[in-house]
């Protein structure tokens, strides 16, 4: 969902500490279970291998991160740059093992186009720590047409779309509403879909193009952050209440919020739907948390692991 990197126990740290404002209080709720990322917990992230998985076993709902190439097509990953610690270059005649990217490097998927990409670039073959396991499958980047291809007989399945739009690292927001809507309305699908990010700005162009449903996602992270934690943290220095949730969504013209759970308030998020948003929580994977988190006022339940959760 962010544009950085969970550190799971960490957050799960900071869940346990806000627990008085995290879940004891059960209220009705019927989410939609959406799988994170396609169901990170048990394929690479934003895989051909992790969508096809999840449209197979019949998930409700799916998310995937989107990112434009150098010629403008929408590929499926969750960084604005190749990530060097899940990819590496294409085997080349006579290597017996993939080479890594040097450590650190972000080399920009704008700066690409997708047939470099594919030439030059593997993802999913290395080990994901956060996400033990995952199975390791080395893939070429899925593009946003061939999930479409997918989609066509799974049109029950709602698909998330989470643009990883940045200023200092990919194309403005016209261009992302450009290809992607012009791409999903070509394709005529009849799934349901909706949009979120961080940005305002990024909502609000795909709203003045087509009616379409966004979510803001909060908190947001820098870019540059080490871990989600750190964007925690910075976050929960200050007091975040229900009527502060409601005017952070009206003023990115969005029709509802995505809340990091551990960050979250059952009594805010009731009291954000009451006001006739959409909520949504991101991303519980225990069976425990799953289990409360079913019972919260939610639209959507965004979770790495949809089998575990209860209400799927």
């Amino acid at each position: 969902m962010t544009t950085t990197r969970w550190n799971r126990r960490g957050a799960l740290t900071c869940a346990l500490l806000l627990a008085t404002g995290c879940g004891l209080v059960d209220a009705p709720g019927e989410p939609r279970v959406v799988a994170h990322r396609s169901g990170a917990g048990n394929y690479p992230e934003n895989s051909r291998s992790a969508v096809i998985a999840a449209l197979r076993e019949g998930y409700p709902a799916i998310e995937v991160d989107v990112v434009l190439t150098k010629d403008r097509i929408p590929i499926l990953t969750h960084d604005a740059w190749i990530d060097a610690e899940l990819c590496t270059y294409s085997l080349r005649e006579g290597e017996l093992e993939a080479r890594r990217l040097p450590e650190g490097s972000r080399p920009l998927i704008k700066d690409f186009t997708l047939e470099e990409l594919h030439r030059d670039y593997r993802c999913g073959g290395l080990e994901d720590p956060s996400m033990p396991d995952a199975v390791q499958v080395a893939e070429k980047y899925l593009t946003f047409d061939e999930m479409l291809i997918a989609l066509k007989d799974f049109p029950d399945t709602v698909v998330q779309l989470d643009i990883k739009e940045h200023p200092a690292y990919t194309e403005p927001p016209e261009v992302f509403a450009e290809e992607i809507l012009g791409r999903w309305n070509k394709a005529a699908l009849p799934n349901r879909f909706f949009v979120t990010s961080t940005r305002g700005e990024l909502l609000k162009t795909f709203e003045a193009r087509q009616d379409v449903e966004t979510l803001l996602i909060w908190p947001a992270f820098a870019a540059d952050d080490n871990t989600t934690l750190v964007g925690l943290v910075n976050e929960l220095k200050r007091t975040v209440g229900a009527q502060d949730l409601i005017q952070l969504t009206r003023d990115a013209g969005a029709d509802g919020i995505a809340v990091a759970y551990p960050v979250a308030d059952r009594a805010a998020i009731e009291s954000v739907r009451k006001a006739g948003l959409k909520t949504a929580l991101w991303t519980p994977n225990t069976e425990a948390q799953l289990a409360s988190y079913c019972r919260w006022p939610l639209d959507y339940l965004i979770t790495d692991y949809v089998e575990r959760a209860p209400c799927r």
